[in-house]
């Protein structure tokens, strides 16, 4: 247990903090796992329930055909790219709110309680506006489950966090061993 404490206080004086490091980078990654798990529950969902899998990424395309009249594999790629680049950038301010020094399970807690935030401003607010085809589709229950598994998703930032501080370290060594004298 002492190797991992003088592990973790030797990565945390790497540097004081470091917007791409410790921000960007693990919201980033912690986005794009939660947009693919939502992505696969929907299309999982959709397919058994309507028989449609690819439904979900056309509803969310719904943001630019906003009568409902979007099929074909364009509205389909462009209902992902939607996707992720919105869950990207939320999970980016998820990293940017959380504390650096936080835990796993704490990262867990308030990425659950993040994921129970958007799905209420999502649902109730931007949905209706910005994609009339999905507030008339989409059923509530099913976005609070993939609310959720975003949520818990978001609980991988301080994993990615500490992966990335340790890759940094090793680069720091890397330059001071390549300008140290021979």
């Amino acid at each position: 247990m002492r190797k991992q404490q003088r592990i973790r206080a030797v990565d945390l004086a790497v540097a004081p903090w470091n917007p791409v490091r410790d921000v960007v980078l693990p919201g980033a990654l912690a986005g794009t796992l939660g947009a693919f798990a939502m992505a696969v529950l929907a299309f999982a969902f959709s397919g058994a329930l309507r028989g449609e899998p690819w439904k979900p990424a056309l509803l969310v395309a719904g943001l630019f055909f906003r009568g409902g009249a979007a099929h074909g594999v364009v509205p389909v790629l462009l209902g992902l790219l939607v996707h992720f680049t919105l869950a990207g950038g939320l999970a980016t301010g998820f990293a940017l709110l959380l504390p650096r020094r936080g835990t796993a399970v704490a990262a867990l807690c308030l990425g659950v309680l993040y994921g129970l935030g958007l799905w209420a401003v999502m649902t109730w607010l931007m949905i209706p506006f910005a994609s009339p085809p999905l507030s008339r589709e989409a059923p509530s229950a099913l976005l609070f489950l993939l609310h959720l598994a975003f949520g818990a998703a978001l609980g991988t930032v301080p994993a990615a966090r500490a992966v990335f501080t340790r890759a940094d370290r090793l680069r720091r060594q890397l330059q001071r061993a390549r300008a140290a004298p021979p």
